[in-house]
């Protein structure tokens, strides 16, 4: 039901002063100018704040006097060049905004309460952990974290060999060439002032140490070494492309530290106090109209490094403009400074650095590159040949503002002026032996490059969605900045990829934001792509209801079973409470020692289970309730009533007031799907569609939307109406909200209806189709864009109905006059109680 449930928009308790706010601003408004971010949520923002302005003002919508400010600073220039230039409102990307988040919300919804549910019910300690969330940005994330992690564990080093050979260099740079010996080391005469110059094998390694022994012996036995090439070429250090969020995110965990979500927090407080451009942007080249002489200029006034570099960068015509790099959001500027300030005036330090690493960046892009001379040097030694690599750097340019952050250096510096042929005593020639290693732990370097680089998330969100899986307890990160999951977090990843859906891929997600990309250029709407995506999702979660079992073994492998007290967490209530349908013995009623846990402003009672110690198995109760008792067969007060499905004694939950409903323990942990079940749902016997019990009231399709209520949209509620059958049989479309004090909507169904049932199709219903009125189960008459009306199937008992109905036949119960006519179907009015008919229909036989 949740992928296609209606979607109530609502504002939160802390934000209904400000849209009341807005609301009364608009009314004394003769124009709306939207000054939200610039890019894909800030346009979605602008769609938000513009509705509700326009319920305080429609005039405004009327008039065309709602405008877009396109801004990137919040300078008085910026602000006022923003002023000159308004535009309109991007409608695509509003609705790829609400396409991704119409998905988000469906798929998210589903998972998180199918996962959080079944595993209360299986395991002990998920009662307290709360909801175990599910989101399609999240848990990618956590797959790459868990990927990593499994490499390592099912890593199995290997030993290999490998030769290396030095040779050291006199002052003047001369080879020290006259030496002998043996084992590997060569003596010779050589002056404390020399330096070693280590050469790598061409081949790395070998993993067989014979071959390599016999090489080296080779090597040995032919002593001297002969000079095969010496070359020499420039190399430059390229400066780096203009900061987007990404790099930067990436740059600041890697130089200072700084946590993705701390530092996008640090960025914008900088941004609102003036300090730089917007930090949350994918562009990677400057406009040519950049003025980057003046905001240069404006660093020389500042005293130390920056003023110094600035005025160095200013002269010698030592400024470059800065390269181009690939992305390009077409709504704001590469981040750069946007005050020229002494950092030490910054009080808050992880603001200090952040601003330093974005002022170093910005200078750096403006530099040369920086400039130096590499000279490779290959030696021969029998049939091996060892290569040395040097560098001279001769300009640094950029290097000298980036430093400490950036180096760049072989170790090796100059190599030797040697002539091509001659032969050279290598130093030392020694063969060694090392063990391959097992990768890191995922840094939140890798982790950001990864996200970005298969469109997990945006340049907004990614530190956002980082964040959530530490906060979720299903990844740590350590002091090194590098993550490591949790048994949660393996458990989850490893029940899913069982299932044959590895939802902790990537892809899903790829596919998702290409179409959400093509909906922002226009090239589709958002109906066109969200059917398609969303029946996706549906068709994974369904297979992941029916094979449910595989997550319960994943989890079992970290977690205690429901009812295991290793702990001594629950007590015995009641011993022999009631019959186990597995092994037909007495099972015990426990409940969870002090326990209270509170959900929705209401406070639950203790957890409640029953334990069957043959079988090692629990089965939790319902959380809300006041009693529990097994039940007996009315007709035998000794004999217990059995769940015909199953074989569990039923038991009765007693609620406050008086009311009360079935569960069998068995069904209620493990919903059967052909009567009705779903893994994601509680399932009492209120929702079992098994005709052979007199207990079962379901039907199928109970749960989904029929239509909208009129009765709750009238008063500005949101209500569905629903088909519901009563313990006595009888049909009857009922509210959501239906109750004593509630909504009092409700159409009896004729009891000339054998079966009464919502057919929804192979994908969860006509609402989650491209166009709903091609649906054969959804009314084409009284469906539209905004509004789903199902029909309804009935099957008739013999003779019941006039000669012209077939026995079976689906219809929409609010245009078909002539059924309601036939089956005298009253449809209630407002202010109007529809009483319930009895007996037969009295019409409808002919």
């Amino acid at each position: 039901a949740l992928f296609d449930a209606p979607i109530d928009t609502s504002y939160s308790e802390d934000m209904e002063p400000l849209e009341r706010m807005l609301r009364q601003l608009s009314q004394r408004a003769s124009a709306l100018i939207l000054w939200l971010d610039c890019d894909r949520e800030g346009e979605a923002i602008s769609d938000e704040v513009r509705a509700v302005c326009l319920k305080g003002n429609p005039r405004l919508g009327t008039m065309n006097r709602i405008y877009r400010a396109k801004f990137s600073t919040v300078l008085p220039g910026e602000i006022e060049r923003a002023l000159r230039t308004l535009g309109r409102v991007n409608e695509n990307f509003v609705a790829a905004v609400q396409a991704r988040s119409e998905h988000d919300l469906r798929v998210g919804a589903a998972f998180t309460r199918f996962q959080t549910l079944r595993l209360q019910k299986k395991f002990d300690g998920f009662g307290e952990r709360g909801v175990i969330s599910y989101g399609p940005c999240q848990f990618p994330t956590l797959g790459f974290v868990v990927e990593r992690w499994a490499r390592i564990e099912t890593f199995v080093p290997e030993d290999f060999w490998f030769i290396e050979m030095t040779i050291r260099l006199n002052e003047d740079g001369s080879v020290v060439n006259d030496i002998g010996g043996g084992n590997g080391q060569m003596n010779g005469q050589h002056n404390n002032q020399s330096r070693s110059i280590r050469l790598n094998w061409k081949r790395v390694r070998l993993y067989d140490r014979v071959m390599t022994m016999a090489l080296y012996d080779a090597c040995l036995e032919a002593g001297a070494a002969v000079i095969v090439s010496l070359t020499g070429r420039p190399k430059n250090k390229w400066r780096p492309i203009p900061l987007a969020t990404v790099e930067l995110q990436k740059r600041a965990s890697k130089y200072l530290r700084i946590g993705s979500e701390e530092l996008m927090q640090k960025a914008e407080e900088l941004y609102q106090q003036g300090f730089i451009s917007y930090p949350r942007t994918e562009t990677e080249k400057f406009r040519p109209e950049f003025d980057h002489h003046a905001l240069i200029q404006s660093f020389q006034a500042v005293q130390g490094e920056f003023g110094n570099y600035a005025t160095s960068l200013l002269s010698n015509s030592n400024f470059q403009n800065p390269r181009a790099g690939q992305n390009d959001d077409n709504a704001h500027p590469p981040i750069t400074p946007a005050k020229a300030v002494d950092p030490q005036t910054i009080a808050d330090p992880i603001q200090r650095k952040v601003y330093t690493l974005v002022v170093k960046h910005y200078l750096a892009c403006c530099s040369r590159d920086a400039v130096g001379r590499e000279t490779e040097l290959t030696l021969k030694i029998a049939s091996e040949e060892f290569v040395a690599k040097g560098l001279m750097i001769l300009e640094r340019n950029w290097l000298e503002i980036y430093q400490p952050f950036e180096r760049w250096s072989t170790g090796q510096g100059e190599l030797p002026k040697v002539r091509v042929g001659s032969r050279i005593v290598p130093t030392t020639l020694v063969m060694n032996e090392g063990q391959t290693s097992a990768p890191t732990p995922i840094s939140e370097v890798e982790l950001i490059s990864l996200m970005d680089r298969n469109g997990i998330g945006t340049d907004a969100t990614i530190a956002q969605h980082i964040t959530t899986i530490c906060e979720r307890e299903y990844a740590k990160k350590d002091q090194n900045q590098r993550f490591h999951p949790t048994k949660l977090g393996i458990a989850l990843v490893e029940g899913y990829n069982s299932m044959g859906y590895q939802l902790n891929k990537p892809d899903l997600r790829r596919e998702m934001e290409a179409e959400c990309s093509a909906v922002a250029a226009g090239r589709k709407t958002k109906d066109q792509i969200l059917g398609p995506v969303i029946a996706k999702m549906l068709h994974c979660f369904r297979t992941a209801n029916a094979e449910v079992e595989k997550l319960d073994t994943a989890v079992a492998r970290h977690f205690d079973k429901l009812g295991s007290n290793r702990n001594n967490e629950y007590s015995v209530l009641q011993a022999d409470f009631s019959v186990c349908g597995t092994c037909n013995r007495m099972m015990t009623l426990k409940e969870q020692r002090n326990h209270r846990q509170r959900s929705g402003g209401n406070e639950a009672g203790a957890r409640k289970m029953i334990h069957c110690s043959t079988c090692a198995q629990a089965y939790l109760m319902p959380r809300y309730h006041q009693q529990v008792s097994p039940v007996v067969d009315p007709n035998n007060p000794h004999t217990p009533l059995f769940c015909p499905l199953c074989q569990f004694q039923v038991i009765k939950i007693g609620l406050e007031g008086g009311n009360s409903y079935h569960v069998c323990p068995k069904c209620f942990r493990d919903p059967p799907s052909e009567h009705g079940g779903d893994a994601s749902t509680d399932f009492p016997c209120t929702k079992c569609t098994n005709i052979a019990c007199s207990l079962a009231t379901g039907v199928r399709g109970g749960g989904t939307e029929v239509f909208s209520c009129p009765f709750c949209a009238s008063s500005g509620g949101t209500g569905k109406v629903c088909l519901r059958k009563s313990a006595s049989g009888s049909y009857r479309l009922s509210c959501s909200n239906a109750g004593r004090d509630a909504c009092q909507y409700t159409i009896f169904l004729p009891a000339e209806a054998r079966d009464i049932s919502v057919d929804l199709g192979d994908y969860g219903g006509g609402g989650i189709n491209n166009n709903p009125q091609s649906n054969t189960l959804v009314c084409h008459v009284c469906s539209n864009q905004n509004k789903l009306v199902r029909k309804i199937k009935f099957v008739w008992k013999a003779g019941s109905v006039p000669p012209m109905y077939d026995r079976e036949m689906t219809t929409c119960i609010l245009c078909d006059s002539n059924l309601r006519s036939d089956m005298n179907i009253r449809l209630p009015s407002m202010n109007q109680v529809n009483p319930r008919r009895t007996g037969n229909s009295g019409g409808g036989r002919g």
